[in-house]
């Protein structure tokens, strides 16, 4: 394994210069790193934090983009408290559960999300900024929230609000 943290400083330079240039190394450092990415996803944040639990733990899809400060865990030690209280463990022992996490074609995550273990965010989905995604979340689908619900579909989200955007030339 890899750690890209490491790299971060060189990413951050890279990206203010050219982003393909940046995208194709950031590709190439997760790739290394045990991430599965399907495509070429089309921007994933030098601030994410990866929880990388081994390979094939994290995917990424074609042209999903990922924000921001976004937070994917891919194991969890939340019951090994509760174990050991119970006496369910001996000393030397640890209850963990390893959930690998998906993000789909198009998805888009949104600034400073969490997304909690097991998680398969579907092609097209839009995750609201500062969600906290604890269940999978279906193909088409906007949620938000803490914990992150169901808002509407992108269908119903881009009839309400795309006279508010405007097209420009994407960053190169």
């Amino acid at each position: 394994m890899i750690d890209v943290s490491k790299f971060l400083p060189l990413l951050r330079s890279l990206n203010r210069i050219d982003q393909n240039a940046y995208m194709t190394v950031v590709v190439k450092l997760l790739e290394r790193a045990g991430v599965t990415i399907e495509g070429r996803p089309l921007w994933i944040s030098s601030s994410v934090f990866l929880d990388n639990s081994g390979p094939g733990s994290i995917t990424f899809g074609d042209r999903c983009v990922v924000s921001d400060a976004v937070k994917i865990l891919t194991h969890d030690f939340s019951l090994d408290r509760v174990a050991e209280a119970r006496g369910e463990l001996p000393p030397d022992e640890e209850l963990y559960r390893r959930a690998p996490v998906s993000i789909g074609a198009r998805a888009f995550v949104g600034l400073g999300t969490v997304i909690m273990p097991g998680v398969v965010v579907g092609e097209d989905a839009i995750i609201g900024a500062g969600s906290v995604v604890t269940q999978s979340i279906a193909p088409g689908d906007v949620v938000a929230g803490n914990p992150a619900r169901r808002i509407c579909t992108t269908d119903e989200l881009w009839d309400k609000r795309r006279s508010e955007f405007e097209v420009r030339k994407r960053r190169r």
